[in-house]
């Protein structure tokens, strides 16, 4: 397989775009800018033809509560609360529940900020191999405590969505209604599935602290790494731009003020 652009830049870079990324998100409280920050993100990752397929089956299966999300923003938001008279206008009345729509706005922006999120996020773990990231929390003297939870996270979310996947259709070759209608029957469904799923867990879990036991993981505070990479011409230019975006946005919301609802 070919390595994306993405894959080729430093660690460092990445994680400092990453960083780029949460402090634009949470600028504008307006959804507009957060679109147009999702549509610059798409722009940078999509030409790099990453199997992005998991996340966005993810984010379909969390669009009912996405649109709660939004409803009860649209009625718990206090129109006291916005700067901007726009946003204090009613839309409707539900009994004795104003919509306005700076809550829209407001729910809006929340699922575009999870959206930046968890497209962020994904990128980076595709793209970004587990020895890198140990190699440069070596280099910063981070403690190897957190290299373990950070490798362990990393490692296992995939693992047990495959197992997640082979113990549901396992249950489902049983004959467990896992497609039952109604939240009770759902519930109960899916219990077959937890059940063998935290098994496993546990399991893998006790495997791999016998494992790095054995190997005497802990017993030295750094190692060595078989590659030391460094950032490129190419990672600073990156760096440069990433850096200049970032601060151009903060002009654009503090200077010009604009994203406030």
């Amino acid at each position: 397989m070919n390595e994306s652009y993405i894959h080729r830049l430093n660690v460092v870079t990445k994680l400092f775009l990453f960083l780029c990324i949460i402090v634009a998100v949470f600028l504008f409280n307006h959804p507009l800018p957060n679109l147009v920050l999702a549509v610059v993100l798409l722009a940078f990752v999509l030409p790099a033809k990453l199997n992005l397929k998991g996340m966005f089956a993810t984010l379909s299966g969390l669009r009912v509560i996405i649109i709660l999300i939004v409803a009860m923003s649209m009625f718990t938001a206090q129109a006291s609360a916005f700067k901007n008279e726009s946003s204090k206008q009613v839309l409707f009345v539900l009994w004795k529940w104003p919509a306005t729509l700076g809550g829209l706005y407001q729910g809006l922006t929340f699922t575009l900020r999870i959206f930046i999120m968890v497209l962020a996020t994904c990128t980076f773990t595709i793209t970004t191999p587990i020895d890198d990231l140990l190699s440069f929390l070596n280099r910063v003297h981070a403690p190897y405590e957190l290299s373990i939870v950070v490798a362990t996270a990393i490692s296992f979310v995939p693992t047990l969505m495959n197992k997640k996947d082979m113990i549901f259709q396992a249950q489902r070759a049983r004959g467990a209604g896992i497609n039952d209608k109604g939240g009770i029957r759902q519930l109960i469904a899916y219990i077959p599935i937890m059940v063998p799923l935290v098994t496993n867990s546990i399991l893998m879990a006790d495997n791999l602290s016998i494992s790095m036991t054995n190997r005497g993981y802990g017993a030295n505070k750094s190692w060595t790494d078989m590659i030391d990479k460094h950032a490129e011409a190419k990672d600073y230019i990156v760096m440069f731009f990433g850096l200049v975006f970032t601060a151009g946005l903060f002009v654009v919301r503090y200077v010009f003020h604009v994203g406030a609802i």
